[in-house]
C-alpha cells in the first residue's frame, strides 16, 4: 500500500501544526503567496481590523503605504478617507461610484448636534458638516481620491468583515451602520436590514476584482477575513450563532476568489486570532478586542509571507505602540442602546 500522506510536512497535520506548537509557534504562511518588493504602493480598506494592516505598513520604511488623502484628526490611517467597509458591496459600490461619472451617492444624516454627516463614512469627520451641500461637496473630492487608490495601488489589501447590513432607502446602498447610531436619516425608517448570503456576496467580490484588473492589471489583491467577532445581530439568532455564520460565509467567499484567480491571494488572520490553539489568549476581556500580541503575531505573519524580512524587526521592535486605536463605528450601536 501507497499512503497518499506519507512525506507531508509537519506544517499539514494538527498533531504537528497546532496540537504540539505553542500559540506563538502555528504560523499559517499560505501556500498561495508572492513576494512584495520594496517600494511597492500598498492600498488597504475593509473592516476595523485593516486599519491594523494599514498601521503596520505605514511604519515599514521599505513599503509605501498608499494615501491618496491626508489623516482626518485623530484618526488611524486609511488609504482614502472612506472609513470602514464592512461589507464587499460597500467595496463594491464605492468602485462603481467613483468610476461613474456622475454626482455622487450622496446621503446625508444630521446628527443630534445639528452638525451633518455623509451617511456613507459618518464617523470620519468628527466635526461633520454645516450643510448637505457640503457634505456632498467633499464627497466629490474624496471620489476623486479613490480613484486613485484603484489607480496608483501595486497590491489592494480587503479585510472582509460582516455580512449583516443596512440598505438605503433605494433598497441597494450599502451603509457602515444604521441611521439612529450616529445620526437621524431624514427619510425616516426608509433603511431596511439585509443579510447578504454567499452568493451575493460572491458576486460583489468577482464583479469588483474584474473591474480592478481592468483598471489596473497588475495589481495584486490579498483577502483577509477579521478576527473581531460582530458588535451585535439584527437577527433573531444569538450573537455567537450570527457571527459564526457571518465569519464562515466570507471565509467560503475568500476561498472561492482564490480559486477563481490566479492574482488574488488569502491571508489567514481570522485563524491566527480564533483558532482553538489560542485558547482565547489573544482576545481582551470582552472577548472580542484583539489584544496587541494576537495582533503583532498577526502582522508578523503577514510579513513573513508577503513582505521583505529587512523592515520586518523595526515593526515588531515598535509593535505598533504610541499608534492611533482603530475606529470602529459598530461600537456605536452598544453605546446607543445604553450597553
Amino acid at each position: 500500500m501507497i499512503n497518499p500522506y506519507d512525506g507531508r510536512p509537519p506544517t499539514q497535520f494538527w498533531r504537528t501544526g497546532v496540537a504540539e506548537r505553542t500559540v506563538g509557534e502555528v504560523r499559517p504562511i499560505p501556500a498561495k503567496r508572492f513576494a512584495i518588493v520594496p517600494g511597492t504602493a500598498v492600498a488597504t480598506a475593509g473592516s476595523c481590523f485593516a486599519q491594523r494592516l494599514a498601521q503596520m505598513l505605514r511604519m515599514r520604511p521599505d513599503i509605501r503605504f498608499l494615501q491618496t488623502e491626508p489623516d482626518e484628526s485623530g484618526q488611524p490611517p486609511f488609504s482614502a478617507r472612506y472609513g470602514n467597509i464592512y461589507t464587499v458591496r460597500q467595496l463594491w459600490q464605492l468602485f462603481c461610484e467613483a468610476h461613474a461619472g456622475a454626482p455622487p451617492r450622496a446621503i446625508v444624516w444630521q446628527r443630534p448636534d445639528g452638525r451633518f454627516v455623509d451617511a456613507l463614512r459618518p464617523a470620519m469627520f468628527a466635526a461633520g458638516f454645516a450643510s448637505p451641500e457640503a457634505v456632498r461637496a467633499e464627497r466629490a473630492r474624496h471620489l476623486a481620491a479613490v480613484r486613485e487608490v484603484f489607480a496608483r495601488c501595486e497590491v489592494f489589501v480587503f479585510t472582509l468583515g460582516l455580512t449583516e447590513a443596512w440598505l438605503g432607502a433605494d433598497g441597494q446602498t450599502a451603509l457602515p451602520v444604521a441611521a439612529g447610531v450616529i445620526a437621524d436619516d431624514p427619510q425616516g425608517g426608509a433603511a431596511r436590514f439585509h443579510n447578504f448570503g454567499y452568493a451575493e456576496i460572491l458576486d460583489d467580490l468577482m464583479a469588483f476584482i474584474s473591474a480592478l484588473r481592468q483598471h489596473n492589471p497588475a495589481a495584486p489583491v490579498i483577502l483577509t477575513v477579521s478576527p473581531v467577532p460582530m458588535v451585535a445581530t439584527f437577527t433573531d439568532e444569538h450573537v455567537l450563532c450570527a457571527n459564526t455564520l457571518s465569519k464562515s460565509v466570507l471565509r467560503a467567499v475568500c476561498a472561492a476568489a482564490v480559486a477563481a484567480w490566479d492574482h488574488v491571494y488569502y491571508f489567514p488572520a481570522y485563524e491566527i486570532v480564533t483558532g482553538p490553539h489560542t485558547a482565547g489568549v489573544y482576545f481582551a476581556a470582552n472577548q472580542r478586542s484583539v489584544t496587541h500580541a494576537g495582533v503583532a503575531q498577526v502582522m508578523d505573519v503577514f510579513q513573513a509571507s508577503f513582505l521583505p524580512p529587512s523592515g520586518r524587526q523595526t515593526w515588531l521592535d515598535q509593535a505598533y505602540q504610541g499608534s492611533a486605536d482603530v475606529v470602529c463605528d459598530d461600537d456605536l450601536i452598544v453605546k446607543s442602546v445604553g450597553f
